[in-house]
């Protein structure tokens, strides 16, 4: 005899039943016993519902009502002296056995870490096409704003050092892209940010007054707004939002965590300020800085200059530019080396 709870259907009150499953195949029967009363039904005319762990396996009778059953191995061994098995039977026997567990744990593991690692980034390329440029322009708005509250002060560089940066920078963004038109630059004091410059989705470059003081020429800053514009050509900072929101939802698709999905939601300006790019993004728009520097016959080794100098002066590891920037030796090197065909 098997313990379930019966319910009928008409009422939320459950009562106590045994059951029992005689015969075998499509043949079988499914005897219920609650009281002074008794019902069989073919068990082919019953919805099985699969079982989840230990979780009670609930059965849809065909008059409406149902059976929570209380003891799932003595069902399941009934089921299967029937000859009958249910979908999820295979599932749960790997489940019971910790060598496969143990298997299956290992290949999640892998599986998802080479999917974080090479195709969410692909995705993400992919999937930012879909999205509408204006998409861009809120989150890069709001990113500004809260900077502006949180870090920085307006700029204390003249009003003609202003102009002329700006210059600079629409030289720079002319004919980049089709939305280049829309590109700007906001000049601030960076506070404890220091030397910095980065681009934010809505096509605004920012670059402080700590970094255009520590320039040595126009050429060298010429040389960061390329990259910046690297940065906003191939839509860096959205699909660094794109994939952190891909790599949330595979969160919560191994663990059952959707506070992940949410954290980022609520916290996206945050990451595009604080979290670095990835090496791939920073030489996609290190190559574009030195196609265009190549271009217009100008040195690109003068980033490279920069790049050092600010090593020099604040340390690798300082928290401005260069921690956006990671792997300095390699990208100088790239820089001063013959561009590729």
């Amino acid at each position: 005899m098997i313990r379930a709870r019966l319910y009928d259907g008409r009422t939320s009150g459950a009562r106590t039943a045994e059951l029992q499953v005689a015969g075998s195949g499509t043949l079988a029967i499914l005897s219920i016993h609650s009281g002074d009363t008794s019902a069989s039904v073919p068990l082919a005319a019953v919805g099985l519902g699969e079982r989840v762990g230990d979780t009670p396996r609930l059965l849809q009778l065909p008059d409406g009502g149902s059976l929570e059953v209380l003891d799932n191995a003595a069902f399941d061994a009934a089921l299967e002296a029937a000859g009958l098995t249910t979908r999820e039977a295979p599932i749960r026997r790997l489940e019971g056995r910790w060598r496969y567990a143990f298997f299956a744990l290992i290949a999640t593991a892998i599986g998802s870490v080479a999917f974080v690692r090479y195709g969410i980034p692909v995705l993400a390329e992919r999937a930012v096409r879909f999205i509408p440029p204006r998409v861009d322009a809120y989150v890069g708005v709001d990113s500004l704003e809260l900077l502006d509250r949180a870090e920085f002060h307006p700029s204390r560089l003249s009003p003609d050092r202003q102009a002329q940066l700006r210059r600079l920078f629409g030289e720079v963004t002319a004919g980049a892209s089709a939305d280049s038109a829309h590109y700007r630059l906001e000049i601030r004091d960076g506070g404890s940010l220091g030397a910095n410059a980065f681009a934010l989705p809505s096509g605004i470059v920012v670059l402080t007054d700590q970094l255009a003081n520590l320039a040595a020429s126009d050429d060298e800053l010429r040389g960061v707004f390329a990259h910046e514009v690297g940065h906003l050509v191939n839509r860096h900072a959205m699909r660094m939002l794109v994939q952190g929101s891909a790599t949330a939802l595979l969160v919560v698709g191994v663990f059952g965590d959707v506070s992940g999905v949410t954290s980022l939601a609520t916290t996206a300006p945050t990451v595009l300020v604080s979290a670095a790019y990835s090496r791939d993004f920073e030489r996609e728009a290190d190559t574009f800085a030195f196609r265009w520097m190549a271009a217009n016959r100008l040195d690109p080794a003068r980033l490279g200059d920069l790049l050092e100098r600010l090593a020099r002066e604040h340390g690798p590891d300082h928290g401005g530019f260069l921690a956006s920037h990671p792997d300095l030796r390699e990208r100088v090197q790239a820089l001063r080396a013959p561009p590729a065909r």
